[in-house]
């Protein structure tokens, strides 16, 4: 099956996935790492898959979610990586057996977060991925479906890796998504459809974390912003806690099928389950919607460019801020040199609330760069959740580094009309997503209108017959400087012939106005010319405020309208923390100094900040980045107060010992309550993932902590909390438990005898009550 075969097959009626695997294995006694089974029981693999096609799948999963290199050395599992991949896909061919069933290779997360947010690279992803994926294609596996990605770097990752390997497999990717649309790192289901509406995959889809009916309105919006055909798994209800210990998931394989309808109506291609569902769960679901013919969507026309975390549509009009520009500014272009991005980020800061919707982001001289100033300035930016970018990086290589480590669909500033240079565009805008900024010129700066329409016009029927669409250019008429006796109004005429073709336009205003006084008025006034003809967006100073106000009054004389941008309002120091002012904070303690002493001010003024910070957290106000940012910048802060300290008055609010129980790799939440709390003043000792019960008991026994805080992600690992609460007790160690995870409930926990937390957040309050107690 190549991709044109897979494609021409979705538009004919819908298709089936399988459904759950682990929570199957774990029915029936198992509870080890189930890709394991691979080799040591491979006839029960066979048993549910067999099931599986028994019940009338299209595309049988590989039992291989887990199974990459730095996933199997977190679970410490022993066999060989090529083994257990190479005879899962062994497995599924025999399954599918002579029926007319695909086998999908099943890739997922690495179990680390990608820089900056965790401690791996990009590249160290993108090559834990080729080796899986390289080796379930040798196998034999019909297409790959990449499944319960939180994290939109490392699904690009995925992506890249699996398609260097075969531009003719076709490849399903999806992420996993909270009831709020969002993923646990920041990204909205807008954000990661509209960039893979550019990036090379052939499905988009949304699996796990949610029931199906919590599920249906988070992929309705996936329906409307994504051009791809589209693919859902939903889980089978929440888990319940049964008298004899086993979890059971609260949706009936007749519920679930007749849920699974709402998803083909809203427009699904293909549609399966995931955790709790079984083969009856599907059976029925495909009894239900046999030979349904796939609904036609609505699909939103406007165009996007995007941050990690922000979403921005073109139009009516984009304002691209132009000051991080390191061109002439000896003392930035040292600073950037050094790497001390300190300016950089204070003046995106600023650019943001002046209104602008994008940051152009120039660095210079790149001669005295190298490849690492453009991933460390892309990493940082997008660390302090930063607005979408324009890239404006001449060298082509330093682009495309810069472009791998962007999270988002960015604009890539700038190409000329000339082959050589669309081509290397065409490459990027392929590989990684985004606009374009097209010049229109090739060697030299046309003297006409017509001349500059006519390249640009050419270039774009170049790119267009090389797979990229005119709503993904933005064509740039060239500003010349005025006072170099140029004349504007070739740059207005080259505007109104471009928008009567259809095409979007770009300026870089500033450039009217070099070297001339009163320049805010010059291109105050140019631009609202531009704006009559048709203009869609501009590269300028938003601190010219008579700029912006010529850039609302046009767009309202022409009955249009910038959404307001909405700004974080909070406590001055909150602010301070969440922007990373650390010059501000540490002025605001020296202050605050004169009349509190180090300890009120640690424990009242400074943890009850980063606890406002994680309720906002919680409450999908600010993400992951931010939430780490903050972290970090406060560390700083408490360890200064603490020196402050006379010895007696050390002390922290508490200590706490976080661990993911034995079984489980899943990190991410666990960090974050170690981030959050460690943060807010606690001591935080993390025993990190896949941590045996007698390894917490030792610990607890020798650090004496406060409060115990467990997570498990898994329904096959929850049963590892009550373990640990029971060994605790059987040794007559009294210590309030603490525990969460997305597989973990308020009943289940209070079966346990634990404590629940359903963030955080929740977490961090809950353990001041208790320490209060």
């Amino acid at each position: 099956m190549n991709r044109k075969e897979f494609l021409q097959m979705l538009n004919e009626r819908i298709y089936f996935l399988d459904g759950a695997y682990g929570t199957e294995f774990f029915k029936k006694g198992f509870k080890g790492v189930i890709e394991t089974l691979n080799i040591t029981d491979k006839e029960m693999v066979f048993d549910l898959q067999k099931a599986y096609v028994d019940a009338g799948v299209d595309f049988l999963l590989t039992n291989t979610f887990s199974a990459n290199r730095l996933k199997l050395k977190s679970l410490k599992v022993s066999y060989n990586i090529k083994d257990i991949n190479y005879n899962a896909v062994k497995i599924a061919k025999q399954a599918a057996g002579q029926k007319n069933v695909y086998v999908l290779g099943d890739i997922s997360s690495t179990g680390f977060l990608i820089e900056p947010l965790g401690e791996i690279s990009f590249d160290e992803a993108y090559d834990v991925f080729r080796e899986q994926g390289e080796i379930l294609l040798n196998a034999g596996v019909d297409g790959f479906i990449i499944e319960t990605m939180s994290d939109l770097k490392e699904l690009k990752a995925a992506i890249l890796a699996l398609r260097d390997l075969s531009q003719d497999i076709p490849i399903i990717a999806q992420m996993t998504f909270e009831e709020n649309s969002k993923a646990v790192t920041g990204t909205s289901v807008e954000i990661f459809a509209t960039l893979l509406n550019d990036l090379d995959v052939d499905v988009i889809g949304i699996n796990c974390t949610l029931e199906p009916e919590k599920l249906l309105s988070v992929f309705k919006k996936l329906a409307q912003y994504s051009k791809k055909p589209i693919s859902v798994e939903p889980n089978a209800g929440k888990p319940k806690l049964q008298r004899d210990g086993s979890i059971v998931y609260k949706t009936s394989p007749e519920k679930f099928a007749i849920y699974m309808e709402d998803f083909v109506e809203v427009g699904a291609n293909i549609v399966g389950g995931c955790c709790g569902t079984s083969p009856e769960h599907i059976r029925l679901m495909i009894k239900f919607l046999k030979n349904r013919k796939p609904k036609k969507r609505k699909i939103i026309a406007e165009e996007f460019v995007s941050s990690r975390t922000k979403l921005q549509k073109i139009s009516p009009f984009l304002i691209i801020g132009e000051r991080i520009n390191a061109a002439g500014k000896k003392k930035f272009q040292e600073k950037i040199k050094n790497k001390d991005f300190s300016k950089i980020v204070e003046l995106s800061s600023m650019q943001e609330q002046e209104g602008a919707h994008v940051l152009d982001v120039n660095l210079g001289i790149e001669k005295l760069l190298d490849k690492s100033h453009f991933s460390l300035v892309v990493n940082t930016l997008d660390k302090i959740g930063s607005l979408p970018l324009s890239l404006d990086i001449q060298e082509f290589e330093f682009m495309e580094e810069a472009l791998k480590e962007y999270v988002g669909r960015p604009i890539i500033n700038s190409s000329t009309a000339k082959k050589e240079k669309l081509d290397n565009a065409i490459y990027l805008l392929k590989r990684y997503g985004g606009v374009l900024v097209l010049l229109t010129m090739k060697d030299k700066i046309p003297e006409t209108a017509k001349e500059r329409f006519e390249i640009a016009k050419e270039a774009v029927e170049y790119l267009e017959k090389n797979g990229i669409e005119r709503n993904r250019i933005l064509v740039d008429p060239l500003v010349l400087p005025v006072g170099a006796k140029k004349d504007p109004k070739v740059t207005v005429e080259t505007i109104e012939l471009l928008s009567k073709e259809g095409l979007m336009t770009s300026v870089g205003l500033s450039n009217l106005s070099f070297g001339m006084p009163n320049r805010e008025a010059l291109n105050a006034s140019f631009l609202t010319l531009c704006l009559d003809k048709g203009l869609n967006a501009a590269i300028l100073n938003t601190s010219e405020k008579c700029t912006m106000n010529a850039i609302f009054g046009t767009l309202v004389l022409k009955g249009k309208e910038l959404a307001k941008q909405e700004f974080l309002k909070e406590d001055p120091l909150v602010e301070m923390i969440l922007k990373k002012k650390e010059k501000e904070i540490k002025q605001e303690i020296e202050k605050l100094l004169e009349e509190y002493s180090p300890l009120q001010i640690s424990q009242n003024i400074l943890s009850k900040a980063m606890e406002h910070i994680g309720e906002l957290y919680s409450k999908g106000v600010i993400y992951l980045p931010h939430l780490i940012l903050a972290a970090e910048t406060v560390t700083p802060v408490f360890e200064y107060l603490n020196s402050l300290l006379e010895k007696n008055d050390k002390q922290k609010i508490g200590t706490i010992i976080v661990a993911t129980v034995e079984g489980d790799v899943h990190d991410i939440g666990k960090k974050i309550v170690a981030t959050l709390f460690k943060s807010s003043g606690f001591n935080v000792i993390d025993l990190g993932k896949d941590v045996p019960a007698s390894k917490i008991l030792e610990e607890v026994k020798k650090h004496k902590p406060d409060i115990l805080g467990l997570s498990a992600m898994m329904t096959t690992t929850i049963g590892r909390i009550k373990e640990v609460k029971d060994l605790l007790e059987k040794e007559g160690v009294k210590i309030p438990i603490i525990a969460g995870g997305a597989s973990l409930n308020k009943e289940i926990a209070e079966n346990f005898g634990v404590y629940y937390a359903k963030n955080a957040s929740e977490g961090l309050k809950l353990s001041k009550k208790i320490l209060k107690r």
